[in-house]
């Protein structure tokens, strides 16, 4: 009774666990590390750094408003002889003395530095926004990859599972001809045999497969013993054209788009630079109040109040051609930008056309490997019935289970591998984050 109630109550604990386990979809994945990734959370903080910064004030187009104000009052003793004879000699004599005012000052003409300054700006929003586009879209295709890798490890693992129970078939088998003595025990042995190294292989693949699973939960920032059943299978729906690829990947490509914005940020600093070669403008107004008390004295109060305003004008005609040098340097440090641009197009040309190349390879391969497999299933089936009947030998048997055994691996394999190859197609392509 005891036996049948801790057998129920294992059953009972199984089936719970099984369905409390959380069903991870790779759409689940992907948002969960959109929310959650350690460089995407940074990526975004330094987006929206660029942000901010991109203002009218931050480019020097506003003027400047300051208030200030200051107020202090004392008590001195005074000792003071006057030519007409007169003295005064007091002690603790008090004084007071207040002033406040506003100033404004607004640079109006600056070499058009400010609007250089402005444009760079944007320019600098805008690769900030790419470079986490660009962060994104790398940590979406190392999750696809790890994702995968989880579903890969399960498919494997249940390809093992299922031999096993042939292996199992396979030693009842030479069991029962050794009971009537059609076979050697050498026979039955060997059956054993097999189907504990196929139970080893088994326990090495469940450990990368939990290995597997922790890798992934890494990636998504949390805890790395969180168990989970990866819902998605691997399914290749990619068909692109590498005409159309060719023509789209340099409007697509994150990593060129960024390149761009690092041209044009260079461009707008050569405008900052030049500018320094022209005057500065500027007008400034001033309100100020200001009052003095004084007991003693001739001048016992002083009080201003007034607007006063003007312009300032400064130009640097000569600089011991340091402006020059720096114009000079910054065209440098543009072809600079320029040559590494077009460098990085034929980089992204070559990866594309090798990605793609790989991504072909790959379908064809996997077809193939399909096909290897039916026909290795086929081979074990009719290799058991006819090793049941005693056609076949244990030989041939064992090895038509290897070549099932492999032909699993290799098509699992195969299909993990062109889904790694239609993953980096769409990188390059700029497919994976919109």
């Amino acid at each position: 009774m005891r036996k049948i109630i801790f057998i129920f109550s294992f059953i009972t604990l199984h089936t719970f666990m099984a369905e409390a386990q959380e069903k991870l979809s790779l759409t689940d994945a992907v948002s969960m590390a959109l929310k959650n990734n350690y460089s995407i959370l940074i990526s975004k903080n330094t987006a929206v750094i660029a942000t901010n910064n991109n203002t009218a004030g931050n480019a020097g187009m506003l003027p400047s408003l300051s208030l200030n104000a200051a107020g202090t009052k004392s008590s001195n003793d005074t000792k003071q002889n006057y030519s007409s004879g007169l003295e005064v000699d007091r002690k603790g004599v008090p004084s007071t003395n207040v002033s406040a005012g506003a100033a404004l000052n607004w640079t109006i003409f600056d070499g058009l530095n400010m609007f250089a300054t402005q444009s760079k700006l944007k320019e600098l929003q805008e690769k900030g926004e790419l470079n986490l586009k660009l962060e994104i879209e790398n940590t979406v295709a190392q999750i696809i990859a790890s994702y995968f890798d989880v579903v890969r490890h399960k498919e494997i693992l249940k390809a093992y599972e299922n031999a096993i129970d042939i292996y199992k078939e396979r030693v009842k088998i030479a069991e029962t001809k050794f009971s009537i003595g059609s076979a050697s025990k050498l026979e039955l042995l060997q059956a054993k045999v097999d189907l504990n190294a196929q139970r080893s292989a088994l326990l090495k693949e469940r450990t990368a497969f939990n290995n597997s699973k922790n890798n992934l939960n890494q990636l998504l920032a949390r805890a790395v013993d969180i168990d989970f059943e990866a819902t998605d299978s691997m399914v290749i729906a990619y068909q692109p054209k590498l005409d159309d690829l060719k023509k789209t990947v340099r409007e697509r490509n994150y990593s060129l788009l960024s390149a761009q914005k690092d041209l044009n940020i260079s461009s707008n600093v050569i405008k900052q630079t030049e500018a320094q070669r022209f005057p500065k403008i500027g007008v400034n107004a001033n309100y100020n109040y200001t009052r003095a008390e004084n007991n003693v004295g001739f001048l016992l109060l002083n009080r201003n109040l007034g607007f006063n305003y003007g312009f300032t004008l400064s130009w640097n005609i000569f600089n011991g051609f340091n402006t020059s040098n720096q114009i000079k340097n910054v065209r440098l440090d543009y072809q600079n930008y320029s040559i590494r641009l077009n460098e990085l197009k034929s980089q992204v040309e070559s990866a594309l056309l090798q990605a793609f190349r790989n991504f072909e390879d790959a379908g064809e391969l996997l077809k193939l490997e399909e096909e290897n497999l039916f026909l290795a299933k086929e081979n074990v089936t009719v290799g058991l019935e006819r090793f049941r009947i005693g056609n076949a030998t244990q030989v041939e048997l064992k090895e038509a289970q290897k070549s099932l055994d492999d032909a699993v691996n290799r098509t699992v394999s195969a299909r993990y591998e062109a889904k790694l190859a239609e993953t980096e197609l769409m990188r390059l392509n700029g497919e994976l984050v919109k």
